[in-house]
């Protein structure tokens, strides 16, 4: 019996699907990895069964994108600028992004995504939270996947992290050095992955700075299984004022959460910054016009979708390489919610 693409495969230490790509043509190979392939194709003078050539045609080309329905609704762009990224890059691989959007619950498998149960994708990006037992499911299936600002712990896959903790440490610095010492906290669903690492980024920022009283006290935070809205901010800052009316400041969570503080801030006639500084997280489009202008933690969202599509590739043809997460850093935008006249 001849040589056949699995051995190809096992020589070249590369996946299948990668000695497809190289006899086919399709998608993207490094050079380095299309060089080594068609060395052994070469040395063993390998020609593709009628089998082999089904499976060469296998490769499709498409990588599929799934996020939660709920954060493409969303007016912020959060989610839509990493698909913007990850579109851009597929570009550069002849690669054609496939999207998808699913419920915060599932039935498996009828609910999952068509191009799943087809194998019309050739990898998946998943961002955001969604239901758990999706990723179990396209785990299972050893479908080669990055997840973007979402983990989960019992499976092992690759994924492309924003720096959480970072972010909301580099805002609590900022207010402790205007002398800012009563700092709140408003967030939605502590379930979230990247809400729960803010938080934490907030206490162990509040404690390093000697307020750690603060950083454990309930009355300064308000956390709710609650997804992140203007509604959101609007109460969790009305209840922060009921207990500690005397808050000279409140991080939230994200944008969208921030508006509603501003909100509610106005609603009661108080001023930002003067008499209370808010500060949000992920700058979207619509955080620099806000009144006042919001002071906000800056996240690279496309090029989050850039990384997550590379590392995708780089799995696609590998996929015995070591599984990566890779944390993407954030800066600080001030502007004039914590700072008079800020930029």
């Amino acid at each position: 019996m001849g040589i056949t693409i699995k051995d190809i495969a096992k020589i070249a230490g590369v996946s299948t699907s990668t000695v497809s790509l190289v006899i086919s043509g399709k998608g993207y190979v490094s050079e380095t990895t299309r060089e080594k392939v068609q060395v052994v194709i070469d040395e063993y003078n390998y020609k593709p069964s009628r089998s082999a050539q089904q499976l060469v045609s296998q490769c499709s080309g498409n990588i599929g994108f799934i996020i939660s329905d709920i954060h493409l609704s969303r007016s912020e762009a959060f989610y839509t600028r990493i698909l913007l990224g990850a579109e851009l890059e597929a570009r550069n691989y002849n690669m054609y992004i496939l999207l998808s959007t699913v419920g915060d619950k599932i039935d498996i498998p009828a609910g999952i995504p068509r191009f799943i149960n087809s194998q019309d994708v050739d990898g998946l990006i998943i961002a955001g939270s969604v239901p758990v037992a999706l990723v179990e499911y396209v785990h299972k299936l050893r479908i080669p996947t990055v997840l973007i600002d979402f983990k989960v712990s019992q499976t092992n896959m690759d994924a492309v992290l924003m720096d959480n903790r970072d972010g909301a440490q580099q805002i609590v610095k900022h207010l402790v050095d205007l002398n800012i010492s009563k700092i709140g906290f408003v967030g939605g669903s502590y379930y979230h992955p990247s809400i729960k690492e803010r938080f934490e980024g907030y206490q162990t920022a509040m404690v390093l700075h000697g307020l750690g009283a603060i950083a454990q006290n309930s009355d300064y935070h308000y956390l709710i299984e609650y997804e992140t809205s203007p509604e959101c901010g609007q109460r969790g800052l009305l209840k922060i004022l009921e207990k500690i009316p005397d808050v000279e400041a409140v991080i939230c969570v994200n944008d969208t959460t921030a508006t509603g503080c501003l909100q509610y801030v106005e609603s009661i006639n108080k001023k930002v910054p003067e008499e209370i500084k808010i500060a949000g997280f992920d700058n979207v489009n619509f955080s620099a016009i806000t009144h006042p202008p919001l002071t906000t933690v800056n996240v690279p969202k496309v090029q989050m979708g850039v990384e997550a599509l590379k590392l995708l590739m780089d799995r696609i043809n590998n996929g015995q390489q070591v599984h990566q997460t890779r944390l993407i850093p954030v800066e600080l935008i001030v502007r004039g919610s914590t700072v008079k006249n800020g930029s």
